[in-house]
């Protein structure tokens, strides 16, 4: 098959549930673009951040970069075989590994999990199904950051917290925030006052650097600002200078981690 079944909006009780997933991130090593960017997408309305590779190599570089807590690997690939992939993978990174190829068959199959998949499928499964076979991967990758202490948060503060999917002013006041907006929200306030470029941003948000790209940020932050000034009545401290991006320039913490469970 050539094509990945059923691009559907994911059910919003997958997004807002118990299940929080904003802060997993997944790596997408599809050679196609069509189906990169609709699993990509997909995911990414499902709250997940994704980082999408078209090549063996741009997905070394984007190892070199970060580390994913679960990598998504197609098998035939212009520059790499995926079972080499995986075997990397399992050698350099604590992940979950998925297989989604067009190679069906037992060999095949066999073949991925000795290379290290946790999961095997093929591209015609549902997205929806693609979803939830990620699910048990992250549950059992071992997330290093979730035993980091947590440093006392000062009362001028404004404070994001992930667990809950708000963002609260010093006194208290909270606005929700979409997925996409807290990711935002959250690299600004983790740059602690520095400026960020747009590229910057983009680009940690796991999408390429382009002009669409980068109005699509502009008008993400224009729409966090209106909910903030609506929900809470005060401006939202992120500021914007042309030549220099945005960033947050009040004191501001990130804290309760999403749980994967």
């Amino acid at each position: 098959m050539n094509e990945i079944g059923g691009l559907t909006q994911p059910l919003s009780g997958d997004v807002t549930s118990g299940w929080n997933v904003m802060t997993h991130c997944v790596y997408v090593v599809e050679d196609n673009t069509d189906l990169n960017k609709d699993l990509c997408e997909y995911l990414e309305m499902c709250g997940f951040d994704v980082v999408g590779c078209e090549t063996g190599a741009a997905f070394y570089r984007a190892l070199d970069a970060g580390k994913p807590d679960a990598v998504i690997l197609d098998i035939m690939l212009p520059d790499a075989d995926g079972y080499e992939l995986a075997q990397h993978v399992r050698k350099t990174v604590d992940c979950g590994i998925m297989m989604l190829t067009s190679l069906s068959g037992m060999d095949n199959h066999l073949t991925g999990y000795k290379s290290g998949a946790d999961v095997y499928l093929t591209k015609d499964s549902p997205l929806s199904v693609i979803e939830a076979a990620l699910k048990p991967l992250l549950r059992r990758a071992s997330r290093t950051d979730s035993e980091t202490v947590e440093t006392p948060i000062s009362e001028d503060s404004w404070v994001l917290d992930l667990l809950h999917w708000t963002l609260c002013n010093p006194e208290g006041n909270e606005a929700k925030l979409t997925a996409t907006e807290r990711t935002i929200v959250k690299i600004l306030i983790e740059a602690n006052g520095a400026w960020l470029t747009r590229p910057e941003i983009v680009e940690a948000l796991g999408k390429a650097d382009t002009a669409e790209n980068c109005r699509n940020l502009d008008t993400a932050i224009r729409r966090v600002r209106q909910k903030v000034m609506k929900e809470i009545g005060e401006e939202l401290p992120v500021r914007t200078a042309y030549g220099r991006g945005y960033a947050f320039t009040s004191p501001a913490a990130v804290s309760g981690e999403a749980e994967a469970s």
